[in-house]
This record gives structure tokens, C-alpha cells and sequence, in this order.
């Protein structure tokens, strides 16, 4: 009998774990994490750098970097062009190091270039962190945009099409301003 409870209740504690987990969707408060940039600093979505700025995030397997490349152009052109306010808004990325068969010494360079590229911050996923966390899709580029409460406001998981990227950056512009 008492076995039987026992895996009963551990039972009750997994599917509980897991609807806690559960996935992040648009209205959700981001669950926070801790991760590293290729230099050793650490980050969390409360770092100094992303306080009171809405965040645009790709999550990114190495091997589809070049996905949603002409979403993270169209978002440096409309910060580049004030459209955006970088007092306000913040892009940066998360790169998924176990998602690709690539070292990761040479995906730390590439990340390094587009760095510099973006003006911007990447990190490093070395295990599935963010893809568990906030239940993202693998092996592939997934971009997500928190408000200055870190409230998902957009969710795209795959290759964005054209036509949505005037949506992101007016979204952008709308809580930025709140």
C-alpha cells in the first residue's frame, strides 16, 4: 500500500513539474534564466543592460543562423533608423550550442562577428536551457519579444515571413512606449 502511494504521489509531483514548466506563450511572464555570453559574462533577463528595455530574443541553432537574418536587419534598420529607440529596446540573441555538430570554438567566433555585426549581446545555451525553460523549438530559429515587465508579447518559432516583420517592429515601438 504504501509503495503504491508512493508512486502515486510521485506520480501527481511529475505532471505537476511539468505544467509548471509548461510552455511560454503570448500573455506569459518569461521564466528567468542565467546563461553566459562567449566572454564569461553571466546574464539573466534582469542583467543591467536589458532593465526597462523591450527585448526582441532569437533562439537559434547554429546551423540555421541565417534563418530569420532578414527579421535581425529589418530590427537594427528600424533601431538604426530611430524608429526603434535603443534607450527602450534591446535585440539580442541565444545561441543553442547543443542543437549543431559544430565545435562550439568556432561557433564562439562566428557569435563574436555578429556581436559586433548587431551591436548586440548573444549567449550561449550549452544544454537546452531556454529550449526547455520556455519549450522553443530545436534545430531551428525562434524569435520572442518581452515587454518591459518580461510579458511575451510575440512568439514566432521557425522562419518568419516578410510580410510579419512590420507587426514586430510596431509592437516593439508600441510597448517600448509604455
Amino acid at each position: 500500500m504504501a509503495r503504491v502511494l508512493f508512486i502515486s504521489w510521485l506520480a501527481v509531483f511529475l505532471i505537476g513539474a511539468a505544467a509548471a514548466a509548461g510552455e511560454l506563450k503570448v500573455g506569459d511572464r518569461a521564466a528567468d534564466f542565467t546563461l553566459q555570453d562567449p566572454t564569461g559574462k553571466t546574464y539573466t533577463l534582469e542583467a543591467s543592460e536589458f532593465q526597462g528595455k523591450v527585448l526582441s530574443i532569437f533562439y537559434v541553432d547554429p546551423d540555421e543562423s541565417d534563418m530569420n537574418e532578414h527579421v535581425s536587419e529589418a530590427l537594427k534598420k528600424a533601431a538604426d533608423d530611430k524608429i526603434l529607440d535603443r534607450t527602450y529596446y534591446k535585440g539580442f540573441g541565444i545561441t543553442n550550442l547543443k542543437a549543431t555538430w559544430k565545435p562550439n570554438v568556432i561557433i564562439k567566433a562566428i557569435v563574436k562577428g555578429k556581436q559586433e555585426k548587431y551591436q548586440t549581446t548573444i549567449l550561449l545555451d550549452y544544454d537546452y536551457t531556454i529550449l526547455n525553460l520556455w519549450s522553443l523549438q530545436n534545430d531551428s530559429s525562434n524569435l520572442v519579444v518581452l515587454d518591459k515587465e518580461r510579458i511575451c508579447r510575440y512568439l514566432y518559432k521557425g522562419k518568419i515571413p516578410d510580410s510579419e516583420i512590420p507587426r514586430i517592429i510596431a509592437l516593439i515601438k508600441e510597448y517600448q512606449g509604455k
